[in-house]
């Protein structure tokens, strides 16, 4: 990916309410901060949109172990 990025995420909270979020990153590990402030795990995000692209989930795993390898967040 190259950078900056818009981002448009989709996400359940710890009540279940889905919430939404529209970012730029300018870097992976503003990306990560993103999801980690937010509380965005693999299992509770429901939309991705890159540049306003749709990506699949899936292809946010190698960030979501990043997250898990740096003991960043509760995945």
């Amino acid at each position: 990916m190259g950078y900056p990025l818009w981002l448009r995420l989709e996400y359940r909270n710890e009540v279940g309410s889905v919430i939404g979020l529209t970012a730029s990153v300018c870097s992976e590990a503003d990306f990560l901060d993103v999801l980690e402030r937010c509380g965005v795990t693999r299992s509770n995000l429901l939309v991705v949109r890159i540049n306003d692209k749709n990506y699949p989930v899936s292809r946010l795993d190698t960030l979501f172990a990043k997250l898990q390898t740096e003991g960043r967040g509760s995945l």
